[in-house]
């Protein structure tokens, strides 16, 4: 397959809005398109509307390729990717990652037999593109490239990119006919059934405040959320805390949780295990409460407050009354 000058990046929208993990990908794909001459194909999958289209225009998108389907099925949006690689023949597809987007991807490269990369926090282009991997939970990071001549697929690091406006005027709009991707599927969804606590989604929060075990009692829990309310924030929790069910499994914060980046973390009694710093580390300031003082959570955080957070908490809510 030989490369053309496009850049391809999967969109994934909630209810018609591209998330933040997704214009995080085209931001970076802008970038990449600006420095080496590259057109950015924003690619929408599913439903969308004016608006979607508005904000792939706002984020810098050249051209958006829309494919209109009914409903979310592995095979069929692998097979629209894989469609639309094999016609436009991108030097790079870029996704947000997203349970969605690993499957999507991780279809579409197996069948077109290509490489997909995981955990990208950074990509330059010099002779190709050069990838940063981060590996370990982001202890250590590896310089990886890639010698083939067919595209590449990247999944980046949520928060590793920062969403950026470069708004467009004349963006093409190419629809897709997608029908023979969407016929003969093998399994077909007929209904699904969502916990409510599956509604707060946090890879778009703003602002989480974690429940750590030094806080996984009820009454602990109670001031967390006392807290997240105040704010107007997510709750989220580490592994110990959602394993004793205290907190639903989807509020997991960490490797094998939610990978998140709000403009404000708060970690109430988290100690600050490997794997939980791993899905913090893309947050833009994070305060950290533990009346350990030599907690690995300290090193990561922009303000550490050592004491117990069952009596810091309500002199922190204290103190944000006085302000708001």
């Amino acid at each position: 397959m030989s490369n053309t000058n496009n850049l391809m990046v999967y969109i994934q929208c909630d209810e018609n809005t591209p998330i933040n993990a997704s214009l995080e990908a085209l931001s970076k794909g802008v970038e990449l398109g600006k420095e080496n001459n590259l057109d950015v194909i924003a690619v929408l999958i599913g439903k969308f509307d004016e608006n979607t289209e508005k904000i792939c225009k706002d984020y810098g998108a050249n051209k958006i390729i829309e494919a209109d389907v009914e409903q979310y099925n592995i095979k069929s949006y692998g097979e629209i990717v894989v469609k639309l690689v094999k016609e436009y023949s991108p030097k790079l597809f870029l996704a947000g990652t997203t349970p969605v987007a690993k499957d999507v991807t991780a279809y579409a490269s197996s069948k077109l037999d290509m490489v997909s990369l995981s955990n990208v926090s950074d990509i330059k282009m010099q002779d190709d593109f050069e990838f940063t991997i981060a590996l370990y939970g982001g202890a250590v990071l590896r310089d990886a490239s890639i010698n083939s001549d067919t595209t590449k697929f990247a999944l980046l690091s949520s928060g590793a990119f920062k969403k950026v406006l470069s708004p467009v005027d004349n963006v093409e709009i190419i629809k897709e006919d997608c029908s023979e991707q969407i016929k003969d599927l093998l399994t077909i969804i007929k209904e699904s059934v969502t916990e409510i606590s599956e509604s707060v989604n946090l890879e778009e929060a703003e602002i989480i405040v974690a429940c750590g075990r030094g806080m996984g009692t009820p009454e602990g829990y109670k001031l967390v959320e006392d807290l997240a309310k105040q704010l107007g924030g997510a709750i989220g929790a580490t592994r110990p805390v959602t394993e004793s069910g205290l907190v639903a499994r989807t509020q997991q914060v960490g490797q094998s949780g939610k990978i998140v980046a709000p403009k404000l973390y708060i970690g109430c009694g988290v100690s600050g295990a490997v794997q939980h710093l791993s899905g913090i580390l893309g947050s833009d300031y994070i305060v950290a409460i533990n009346k350990d003082e030599d907690a690995p959570i300290f090193e990561v955080a922009d303000v550490g407050i050592v004491g117990d957070a069952m009596a810091v908490i309500p002199l922190f809510m204290e103190e944000i009354k006085k302000v708001k």
